[in-house]
């Protein structure tokens, strides 16, 4: 079993933290539509981490533990705030904020982190606080990659999902895991008006060009593709997946 890090004593924590590795999910409260709860990623980001630090697990006499930390939920969701439910930070506060869990971690005894993402915007920050972080950090390997990368090539080949559907936003990918994990959250009856949502560039550029357009969530309504194709049978398979790859990322980890 995995443990929480929440749950434990600091002398717990001293004699697991250097052979243990550390599980940062980082996540977001922000708009998903208008069929999806604004608490989307966290759920899902946990949902994650849970199962895949379970599985990666070690039996109860190895002292290399998976210690899941609590949720960074709040997230930079800033190029969402035109819509309400947005509880964003900036950039430049979540930045400093993953940074001081790491620090603490470190100074905690942790050698081994993983920051596993669950929202789009934090990407970029996680990846800077991982590559300066070890700059000047001691016996320290640090990963910061959202789930879905680390399972996307494995999505693609096992779902037939479009990789460029995977994450997207509220559409069809987390549309089908949402209903498999919390159906009870998801608004049915947006969900059957929902079109096929804009894209993240208003479709005014080709996606090669990597350009960024004011307004563009807007216009297209904050959501991708065809989320009212999501089934949650489809969610289950691609949970299942997701799960067993961030596993496997966090063994290699491990070891």
């Amino acid at each position: 079993m995995s443990v929480l890090l929440a749950e434990m004593t600091r002398d717990r924590v001293k004699e697991v933290a250097p052979e243990a590795v550390a599980i940062l999910p980082t996540a977001s409260i922000e708009q998903h539509g208008p069929h999806l709860p604004v608490v989307t990623d966290t759920l899902l980001c946990e949902t994650v981490v849970s199962r895949a630090a379970s599985m990666a697990a070690p039996g109860s006499s190895d002292r290399r533990q998976m210690v899941v930390v609590p949720t960074l939920m709040f997230g930079d969701s800033v190029h969402h705030r035109p819509f309400p439910g947005v509880l964003t930070l900036s950039s430049e506060v979540y930045n400093a904020a993953v940074t001081s869990i790491v620090e603490s971690l470190q100074l905690s005894g942790f050698r081994r982190i993983a920051i596993i993402n669950g929202h789009g915007g934090n990407e970029a920050g996680n990846d800077l606080v991982a590559r300066n972080v070890t700059h000047y950090a001691e016996e320290l390997t640090i990963i910061a990659q959202s789930y879905w990368d680390i399972a996307r090539a494995a999505l693609v080949a096992d779902s037939g999902l479009p990789s460029e559907q995977i994450p997207g936003h509220a559409g069809r990918f987390e549309t089908g895991l949402v209903l498999a994990v919390r159906p009870d959250l998801v608004d049915q009856s947006a969900l059957k008006r929902v079109k096929r949502g804009g894209t993240f560039d208003d479709g005014r550029f080709p996606k090669s060009f990597g350009a960024r357009v004011a307004g563009a969530w807007q216009h297209g309504g904050g959501w991708t593709d065809e989320p009212s194709e999501a089934t949650p049978e489809e969610g289950k398979r691609m949970l299942e997946t997701i799960t067993g790859e961030v596993a496997e990322l966090l063994r290699q980890l491990a070891a």
